[in-house]
C-alpha cells in the first residue's frame, strides 16, 4: 500500500514538472542578444566609483580599507618589480624567496638574490602571479588558469602578490563579463576564471573576523604602468 502511494506521488511530481516546463524555445543567438541587452541595463545600477579613472578608483578603494587584507602600490616599469617585492619582504619580515608564476614577463626580470621557485606547499610562503585584469568596482583581480598559471598559486601561499598591468584595469565587474563572453565565443574559456577580491574571511567563530580562512592572509596588488 505504501509503495502504491509512493509511486503515485512520484508520478504526480514528474507530471507537474513536465507541465511546468517552458513552452517557448529560442536559438542561441537570441539568448545571447537578450543577455547583452540585460548587461546594458546594469549600467543604470552601477555604483559610484571613487574616481573616474579606473586605476585610481581601484587604489582608493583598497586604501580606504574596503578590500579585506589588501594593500596596493603602483610602479612605473616592470623592471622595478623585484625592488617592490624586496620592500614587501622587509615590511612583512620575510626571507627573500617566493614562487613566481611561470610567464616570460616575470621570469626574465633580474631577481638578483631573490629565490623565485620555492615550494608553495610549505608554511608562510609567498606567491607572485600575473593578473589578466583588475576591477575597480570591487578591488578585484582576475586570474585565468593555464599550464603557466596553476590556480593553487593563488590559494596555497600565506602571502600573495598580484601584478596588474594598468591597461588591463576595468571600471566595473560587468565589463569583465563582456570580455568573458568574447572568450567563450572563441572557444578559449580556461578551466578556471578566478575573480579575487581581497583575502577570504570568516566570523563564524564567536563573531571574530579571521583573515585568510580559505587562502592567503595577506594580498598585495602591484599595478604596472604599461601605457
Amino acid at each position: 500500500m505504501n509503495k502504491q502511494i509512493s509511486d503515485m506521488s512520484r508520478e504526480k511530481i514528474f507530471s507537474a514538472i513536465q507541465a511546468a516546463k517552458p513552452t517557448v524555445s529560442a536559438d542561441v543567438k537570441t539568448i545571447e542578444d537578450e543577455a547583452l541587452e540585460l548587461l546594458k541595463e546594469s549600467e543604470f545600477a552601477r555604483p559610484q566609483l571613487m574616481s573616474a579613472d579606473a586605476t585610481e578608483a581601484l587604489m582608493l578603494r583598497i586604501e580606504a580599507g574596503l578590500v579585506i587584507g589588501t594593500t596596493c602600490e603602483k610602479i612605473s616599469t616592470l623592471d622595478t618589480l623585484p625592488n617592490a617585492v624586496k620592500k614587501f619582504f622587509d615590511v612583512n619580515d620575510l626571507p627573500p624567496e617566493l614562487k613566481v608564476q611561470g610567464v616570460e614577463q616575470l621570469n626574465t626580470l633580474d631577481w638578483e638574490d631573490i629565490t623565485i621557485d620555492v615550494d608553495i606547499e610549505k608554511d608562510n610562503t609567498v606567491g607572485l602571479c600575473w593578473a589578466e585584469y583588475g576591477v575597480a568596482e570591487t578591488g578585484s583581480f582576475v586570474a585565468h588558469s593555464s599550464p603557466e598559471m596553476p590556480i593553487l598559486l593563488n590559494f596555497l601561499p600565506l602571502y600573495l602578490i598580484a601584478v596588474i598591468p594598468k591597461s588591463k584595469i576595468l571600471h566595473y565587474m560587468d565589463d569583465y563579463a563582456l570580455i568573458a563572453n568574447e572568450i567563450a565565443k572563441k572557444k578559449q574559456t580556461p578551466r578556471n576564471m578566478c575573480l579575487i577580491s581581497g583575502v577570504s574571511g570568516t566570523t563564524d567563530i564567536e563573531g571574530v573576523l579571521v583573515k585568510g580562512a580559505h587562502g592567503p592572509e595577506v594580498l598585495h596588488i602591484i599595478i604596472v604602468q604599461d601605457e
